[in-house]
């Protein structure tokens, strides 16, 4: 997780740097920092997907007693046990093609997978959430309302579907814009160019 976000933040850098490089070398345009701003754009999103371990298809199993989650993410297999377990949190929001509704899983070492659907991932999260909240209260998960609700376990979320699924849309549209609004501002500040009047042309 740590080496893919590495490579994407080194590859953000010199697409940054080299075409602020172009534009004060009057290679390029005083307005081509739309190279910039498309890079941050492109890295914003894969950060996010590497961070949270997002996956389309989880694959439950069970070794030598422990309930394993593992699914392929962009930078690799990644397996949570659910005995480690430290925090499940639910995310929503209203996509292209639908809502979106995922568990954000993390385990005691950090390491994090998104799930989607999945009945037998669901039932096992749920079931390891139970057996956390039975021991003493030192080795419970921290789990959100909101992904209690979905997960059907109380104590439930009481905020409305549509104020997450509102929040949710803010998010990604942070992710989107604020990677590409910081490279488009750093890229014109390396290059010598005014932001404003660079984005108008003038």
């Amino acid at each position: 997780m740590r080496l893919g976000l590495g490579i994407v933040g080194a590859a953000w850098a010199t697409v940054v740097l080299v075409d602020a490089g172009l534009i004060r070398g009057h290679v390029l345009k005083g307005t081509d920092t739309g190279i910039a701003t498309g890079a941050g754009f492109v890295a914003g999103v894969l950060a996010y997907l590497i961070w949270f371990g997002d996956t389309v298809t989880p694959h439950v199993s069970t070794v030598e007693g422990r309930q394993l989650v593992s699914a392929r993410t962009l930078t690799g297999v990644r397996t949570i046990d659910l005995d480690t377990l430290a925090s499940v949190r639910r995310f929503t929001a209203i996509g292209r093609v639908g809502t979106i509704d995922d568990l954000h899983l993390r385990d005691r070492h950090g390491l994090r997978l998104t799930i989607g659907r999945d009945t037998r991932a669901e039932d096992s999260i749920r079931g390891a959430i139970v057996r956390a909240d039975a021991q003493p209260s030192g080795a419970s998960v921290k789990v959100t309302r909101h992904a209690r609700s979905r997960l059907d376990l109380d104590p439930r979320s009481s905020v409305p579907r549509f104020v997450h699924l509102f929040f949710g849309v803010w998010v990604m549209f942070a992710v989107l814009l604020l990677p590409a609004l910081s490279s488009y501002t750093i890229a014109c500040f390396l290059a010598g160019t005014n932001a404003w009047s660079a984005g108008s042309g003038h």
